[in-house]
């Protein structure tokens, strides 16, 4: 018999009560009842589609009310600052009473979270016969595989973490430079060729700067682009020959070229991030999620960052663990809470092709073109280095201390090499001592 749950019907009508009164709304047999359980979601951005604006969101929010009434439950979203997540986090697991059922982690976040003991590992709560361990996994895939266990999951969705550089194509063409997009495509897109053009911005005279952005940033996805790391199996790697050379370029960009724009002070990374949008470097990282919130005015491009010399692996940007969600510990009956996700993931009816459709639409509106988008995206999926430095919290601010010793001369690569061997093997020593003591 069909049954109509009033609190769940109350729900669905929170779900459609903007801009949705078109949506009939059926019952549903209930299947399990969860007596009404809240599922609380926590992102830095609407993760679900409360209020959908395209078909493909619509088909999303529709199987959310489906697995509404087959369950008795409600779903709520918790709109979290990226900053805000991990303390938020902490403090709310380590008083008894998560303040979500499931948290959208940065790569960032995942191994303070594993570390501190603030979230489940998968293999705690999915049966060890879901389909999520499957060798090909229908809707969810599991992530941040951490000491033989997962820790987060995702849907199988486009990646949206990846750094790329952008260009700055008024200043281009106003000193006469290559156009990097055509070197890119040539397979002469390199150090060499990235260096000239951000000295003849630099000398320009037109108040010009050869690159902006966050210099500990610049440093970290350089290493990346000439096959260097930072961490090798838990050890300190800077004395690695591939990533001396990355330094060295970077040692270039910040003390000799003195081709990086340096009016926000090294530190300063939100100011850096966002100092392109003075339209006075040739070149700036910028990621999805900055594109996100800005508005470029001027003509620009995106491209990887250039190969340094020792690069044989296409990788030009350094990842942590990708994101994901996490089911924080203390969550009454955690596996209800994937059980409930995994139905909600279903929406595409397997169709991977929508998935990736939804995905794309979401995302394309950020880039200057298609063409931008497409490469961005193959960057996203194909040339990320993954390094345990950008997994461990704190370890990669290191960049930011050399690039400051590099900008005021106070150092040089082997001195800040040295200098800092001791202290960064101390914080992979207590991350990794945090997580056995657990």
């Amino acid at each position: 018999m069909k049954k109509v749950i009033l609190s769940v019907f109350a729900a669905v009508m929170i779900f459609s009560a903007c801009g949705s009164e078109d949506i009939h709304v059926s019952p549903y047999e209930v299947i399990r009842d969860l007596g009404g359980r809240h599922i609380r979601i926590a992102s830095p951005w609407p993760y679900l589609p409360f209020r959908p604006a395209t078909e493909l969101d619509r088909m999303l929010h529709d199987q959310m009310r489906r697995i509404s009434y087959e369950y008795n439950i409600f779903f709520s979203e918790i709109l979290i600052d990226h900053g805000d997540i991990m303390p938020t986090l902490r403090s709310s697991v380590m008083s008894g009473r998560p303040f979500a059922d499931i948290v959208m982690l940065g790569g960032d976040m995942v191994l303070p979270a594993i570390t501190g003991n603030l979230i489940y590992a998968l293999e705690e709560f999915v049966p060890h016969d879901s389909p999520l361990w499957g060798e090909h996994p229908s809707t969810l895939r599991p992530s941040a595989s951490f000491l033989d266990f997962y820790w987060t999951f995702a849907p199988h969705a486009l990646n949206l973490e990846g750094m790329f550089l952008g260009v700055n194509m008024g200043i281009i063409r106003g000193i006469g430079a290559a156009d990097p997009l055509d070197l890119y495509e040539k397979g002469e897109w390199t150090f060499e060729h990235f260096r000239e053009i951000m000295i003849q911005a630099t000398q320009a005279g037109e108040g010009w700067f050869g690159i902006s952005g966050s210099p500990g940033d610049i440093i970290t996805h350089l290493i990346a682009a000439n096959d260097g790391v930072m961490v090798r199996e838990f050890r300190y790697a800077y004395d690695d020959p591939y990533t001396i050379t990355a330094l060295d370029f970077a040692y270039n960009i910040l003390q000799t070229d003195r081709t990086w724009q340096y009016e926000h002070g090294i530190h300063n990374r939100q100011e850096n991030l966002f100092a392109f949008l003075d339209g006075r470097s040739a070149f700036f990282p910028i990621s999805e999620w900055v594109l996100q919130q800005t508005e470029i005015t001027f003509d620009h491009i995106i491209i990887p960052f250039p190969k340094g010399p020792d690069n044989e692996r296409h990788y030009t940007f350094m990842k942590g663990f990708d994101m994901g969600l996490a089911v924080p510990r203390g969550t009454p009956n955690p596996g209800d809470v994937y059980t409930i996700f995994e139905g909600i993931s279903q929406w595409a009816a397997g169709d991977a092709g929508l998935v990736l459709e939804r995905d794309q639409a979401n995302l394309a509106g950020v880039f200057p073109s298609e063409g931008d988008f497409l490469r961005a995206n193959r960057i996203m999926q194909e040339q990320g280095k993954f390094d345990m430095g950008l997994a461990v919290s704190t370890f990669s601010w290191m960049n930011g201390f050399l690039a400051e010793g590099f900008m005021n001369g106070d150092i040089n690569v082997t001195v800040g090499i040295e200098r800092f061997r001791q202290p960064q093997q101390n914080i992979l020593d207590v991350a990794l001592e945090n997580w056995l003591l657990h």
